[in-house]
């Protein structure tokens, strides 16, 4: 192989930058693709349950049910339209912490309406615990514990002493307690990954660059020689 073919090689080799690293537009439009698909499957469970359960049609009539679903699409069309912007080049960071909340209330909307303490929903603040753990990392599972806290004990108040009773996890307390036990072990996990994602990504990187330099290196020797 020829010294020319040896240079073409290695700069066909660095030529193209290092790519398959999420950004935070990625991660926020990812976050809106879920979305589309949780809101139609809780929307269509809720939907089965007015249907055989009396008391929860009495409880959520078709303008509430509606009301709920268009707020939830309403959001998410708003959020679709912010981030597939072409004007949109830097998310700005509240953004998240802003769908996080709208997500929760949705979520305690659904629960509120569904039975309260007994309300199947209830589970569905884990399953969302989890998604944003491993999306964000400890500092977002904090933020969500924060919000169950404040929003499940606003349910708990306004639910009538009949649905305030043991569950099958023992008790409210112990759901609180589960769901933070949830949000630091999670969180911390999800902590530890992503600073090994991000020390994989820096020696990428700096393999990148050695060799562009060596790329550079070989192209000027060969420069040299011709030039001699």
């Amino acid at each position: 192989m020829s010294d020319n073919a040896q240079i073409d090689e290695h700069s066909s080799a660095v030529s193209e930058p290092i790519n398959g690293w999420e950004n935070e537009r990625d991660t926020e439009r990812a976050k809106v693709n879920v979305r589309w698909f949780a809101i139609i499957i809780l929307l269509a469970v809720l939907e089965w349950i007015r249907r055989h359960d009396d008391s929860v049609a009495k409880e959520i009539s078709n303008t509430v049910a509606y009301g709920i679903a268009a707020a939830a699409f309403g959001m998410t069309i708003i959020e679709s339209l912010y981030l597939w912007s072409s004007k949109t080049l830097v998310i700005y960071p509240g953004v998240k912490y802003i769908t996080v909340f709208g997500d929760m209330s949705f979520i305690t909307l659904l629960i509120h309406y569904t039975g309260f303490t007994q309300s199947p929903f209830f589970y569905v603040y884990f399953i969302f615990l989890i998604s944003n753990c491993l999306r964000y990392g400890l500092l977002m599972s904090l933020y969500v514990a924060g919000l169950f806290n404040i929003l499940y004990v606003i349910v708990l108040g306004t639910a009538p002493e009949a649905y305030v009773k043991p569950s099958v996890l023992g008790g409210e307390g112990i759901k609180i307690i589960a769901f933070w036990a949830v949000a630091f072990y999670g969180g911390t996990v999800s902590a530890r990954i992503r600073r090994q994602a991000s020390q994989i990504h820096v020696y990428e990187e700096t393999i990148y660059d050695l060799r562009s330099r060596l790329s550079d290196l070989l192209v000027n020797n060969s420069n040299e020689e011709i030039n001699s």
